[in-house]
């Protein structure tokens, strides 16, 4: 996004060569703010920091020394997105945060900030984000998840010339998949099966080897470390 990398393979496969048009910004010195600080936003946080990108994150149930460890520093969410110039959302999906990107929010953007929703859908108000492109308060915005899924073939989002698209692949790997198959495997073979074939599941990774190895801890009687039903820790 920041170097318009799908923009200018459209236009080039388009027959023009546009160079001007498509001059980038560089990360390094940038400000993102990751916003949910979870394990996807941690790992997002230590690949920015890679990049030479200042990093920032609001997250009420984050541990402090977990940030710390990374350098990062938990921030408000107001001084998230009104300080960075990159933002980034990996928080769930839920009353409280259910379109809490909106026009509010957006007006309290630094102009030109860039977008990246790889969390849920819901959370941005998708009309909202549309005026905030058009008045560029956001520069630009890539999203691989939507409101509504797939999103209506006649989108002005989806459409826009500054957001760049994919169909919610966000965990579509290769490995990620088989380890998929793998656990609905589990779920019709049961423990001595499990256990035999452990050792090859774990040279996978993501998210879907953390829902294998939890199935297993469950049929051996372990408490699940991301039970949905565990009860609710208050964010203050």
């Amino acid at each position: 996004m920041a170097r318009n990398v799908a923009q200018a393979d459209a236009s080039l496969k388009a027959g023009k060569w546009q160079r001007s048009k498509y001059v980038g910004v560089s990360l390094v010195g940038k400000t993102i703010a990751i916003m949910g600080f979870g394990k996807v936003g941690s790992e997002v946080a230590r690949r920015a920091k890679g990049l030479g990108m200042d990093v920032i994150a609001h997250d009420p149930y984050a541990p402090v020394d977990r940030a710390r460890a990374i350098g990062v520093d938990l921030v408000s969410f107001d001084d998230a997105i009104s300080t960075a110039d990159f933002i980034s959302l990996h928080m769930p999906l839920t009353p409280s945060t259910t379109k809490i990107f909106n026009d509010e929010t957006f007006a309290k953007m630094t102009k030109g900030v860039r977008l990246i929703n790889v969390a849920r859908g819901g959370v941005v108000d998708e009309e909202a984000l549309l005026r905030a492109l058009d008045n560029g308060t956001v520069a630009q915005a890539a999203l691989d998840v939507f409101f509504e899924e797939p999103p209506p073939k006649d989108s002005k989002l989806v459409h826009h010339e500054n957001v760049t698209v994919t169909p919610h692949l966000g965990a579509s790997t290769t490995e990620a998949q088989v380890c998929c198959l793998f656990c609905n495997d589990l779920c019709t073979t049961f423990c001595s099966l499990i256990l035999l074939t452990l050792p090859v599941v774990r040279r996978q990774e993501g998210v879907a080897l953390e829902i294998a190895e939890a199935v297993i801890g469950a049929l051996k009687g372990e408490l699940a470390a991301t039970a949905v039903n565990a009860p609710m820790v208050s964010a203050e």
